[in-house]
């Protein structure tokens, strides 16, 4: 049975969840994103969210299999410690510490998430926002520290995921008008002399 597991192409079942995880954890990302979007409502908000969800979770599962592989891969086997201790891989210790504290911050954002109800909304605010330092770290680790990075698909696929990604970054910082809020008219004089008071949306047209 070992025997049969370490002839596993294991190197090339790394690379290929590695990428996969991240193209999901972009997928999660993206959708995370326009789910503040002002043009989504309804039944196109709640099915954005639930992808978003699960898009998240299985790129982080997908990423905890990119890791578990190593400790059997025989190209560059690594411990079960260098896995779980950042910076302590024997090979490129800051890049695959990178990508230890990103998979470590996932599933953070997973478990909170899941304890939201009990949480105070600031809290869990401010625990979601790594989300965006951690992809930062997911795309840095694949680019730097993946073997696949030297090849030009690869180098585009990264630049686009992470082009997109900020330009809908930039976008959710953009400030938005307030809802119009009705304001009191003045309508017809009643036969006593008062004006009847009637509601309506302010515009913003001149």
């Amino acid at each position: 049975m070992i025997q049969w597991m370490v002839e596993w192409p294991t190197w090339q079942l790394t690379r290929i969840a590695g990428i996969a995880a991240y193209l999901a954890l972009f997928g999660g990302m993206t959708l995370g994103l326009l789910y503040g979007y002002p043009f989504l409502k309804g039944a196109s908000k709640i099915s954005v969210y639930r992808w978003h969800s699960r898009l998240t979770v299985a790129g982080t599962a997908i990423a905890l299999l990119h890791a578990a592989v190593l400790v059997i891969d025989t190209y560059t086997p690594f411990t079960w410690g260098e896995l779980l201790l950042p910076f302590s891989a024997h090979d490129h210790p800051v890049l695959y510490g990178i990508g230890s504290l990103a998979l470590y911050g996932m599933l953070l954002l997973i478990l909170t998430t899941d304890l939201r109800p009990r949480l105070k909304r600031p809290l869990w605010l401010a625990i979601h926002m790594l989300a965006y330092p951690m992809f930062a770290a997911a795309l840095l680790h694949g680019l730097l520290a993946g073997t696949d990075s030297s090849l030009g698909v690869v180098q585009g696929m990264y630049a686009v995921t992470g082009g997109a990604t900020l330009l809908l970054f930039c976008g959710r910082l953009i400030p938005r008008k307030p809802a119009a809020r009705a304001e009191i008219l003045p309508g017809p004089r009643r036969p006593d002399g008062s004006r009847r008071q009637q509601a309506s949306r302010g515009s913003d047209a001149s």
